[in-house]
């Protein structure tokens, strides 16, 4: 990049970045880009995410965030880049694990569940991960459907509008099932009007959607201002429909969202 920063030159030096990566004549399988520690990495996802010609070569596998056990509080009350870092991640790994007693490890793994409850969280030493992270495969459709699963385990019979959340001070989580079908056009406006007006405060939107007159679950994700529809599997046959969806942000007000959610569903 011309300034050494993907992260404050975005869009089109990214692209065409991507495309002389592309054009260079050598093969690669994976593209690795790693931000700097002040980075907010949702505008860089958002090019892999949104933009047709980026992912017509490139499918975004996952954003990892590395933390740093021994500072992490610190970090999370003094910068507000860490708190967007820890709750835009898809996998959150706790480094320097054998620097700090066991019980503090595990109540530090609890916090950042609070922050993002979508991540999946480990902890290793020397930045080693006990998982493969070049096939975490978070936006494949499938991945979003088991995590959102895991946010709501059925618990006897559901309500019309279930909700759970979690918070870490001001950064927060509402999820919610609904049974009622989405109307697409409302669903598509409103978030287009919500993003527009609320895009800093809106981290990660993530759902499994029930929409009238499609067989298919639709699967929604967010990044940034910026957002994707995409189709699931078939509904199974003979089992109710329901939606499952989670906004991840900062001050989220679950009155409002609810509200809002409410209004978005067809008429019949």
């Amino acid at each position: 990049m011309s300034n050494g920063c993907i992260c404050c030159t975005l869009n089109d030096e990214l692209v065409e970045t991507l495309g002389k990566l592309l054009n260079c004549g050598k093969k690669f399988d994976h593209l690795l880009i790693e931000t700097t520690g002040i980075a907010e990495p949702d505008g860089v996802a958002a090019a892999f995410v949104t933009d047709p010609s980026v992912q017509e070569y490139f499918k975004l596998n996952a954003v990892v965030c590395l933390v740093d056990a021994i500072n992490i509080e610190d970090m999370l009350q003094e910068r507000e880049e860490a708190k967007r870092q820890v709750s835009f991640a898809d996998y959150i790994l706790l480094n320097k694990k054998s620097s700090v007693t066991e019980e503090y490890l595990n109540e530090i793994i609890n916090k950042l569940k609070e922050a993002n409850p979508l991540a999946k969280t480990a902890a290793g030493d020397f930045g080693q991960s006990p998982d493969d992270l070049l096939h975490l495969n978070a936006y494949d459709a499938k991945t979003v459907e088991e995590k959102l699963r895991e946010q709501h385990q059925p618990k006897g019979h559901h309500h019309e509008h279930g909700h759970h959340h979690h918070h870490l001070d001001d950064i927060i989580s509402h999820s919610f099932i609904i049974d009622q079908p989405f109307d697409m056009l409302k669903l598509r406006h409103w978030m287009q009007v919500l993003l527009m007006l609320q895009g800093e405060a809106i981290y990660r939107v993530k759902g499994v959607l029930y929409v009238q007159y499609q067989d298919k679950k639709v699967i929604l994700q967010s990044v940034r201002k910026a957002y994707s529809f995409g189709l699931g599997e078939e509904w199974p046959a003979g089992l109710p429909r329901q939606s499952r969806i989670v906004f991840i942000g900062k001050n989220l007000r679950k009155d409002i969202l609810e509200k809002n959610l409410k209004n978005l569903m067809a008429v019949n």
